[in-house]
């Protein structure tokens, strides 16, 4: 600010001046140039994607095995365990052990022939449990949820 421009601010201000003198502009910014937003690319997925999901067979020899048959639920597989081989307190304590485990991860435990069951966890759908005559069950479907 020049000192003739604030010198007739005083004056103006004391009313001895009438008009208020102009400021010149200044030119030292660049103007603002809107410029359009990048569209966003929509994310492209493949709607036939089929999920390799594998079911597991086990025939256990000892309870040692139980923490890699319950490992395999863990990791969303379905596991079918035959206790056909084992002794009835053997096989009773794997499956106390693996009843919990899939309760705690909110699986589904089905009896699927004599001394021999089905471990699903929570993405696997097991249906369509059907009785036979001699009042053993069967799975007639099973189901792999995404």
């Amino acid at each position: 600010m020049s000192n003739k421009t604030f010198f007739k601010k005083i004056l103006y201000f004391l009313g001895i001046e009438d008009e208020m003198p102009e400021e010149a502009e200044k030119q030292d910014f660049e103007p603002y140039i809107a410029r359009p937003e990048p569209k966003s690319r929509g994310r492209v997925i493949n709607i036939h994607q089929t999920n390799k999901n594998k079911m597991i067979i086990f025939k256990p020899g000892s309870f040692e095995e139980v923490s890699e048959i319950t490992d395999e639920v863990k990791n969303r597989r379905a596991v079918i365990v035959n206790f056909e081989k084992l002794d009835k307190e053997t096989a009773k304590r794997i499956l106390d052990f693996m009843s919990g485990s899939i309760y705690a991860l909110n699986g589904t435990v089905k009896k699927i022939g004599p001394g021999i069951f089905i471990f699903a966890p929570d993405n696997v759908d097991v249906s369509g449990v059907e009785g036979d005559e001699e009042n053993q069950d069967t799975v007639s479907n099973i189901k792999l949820r995404g």
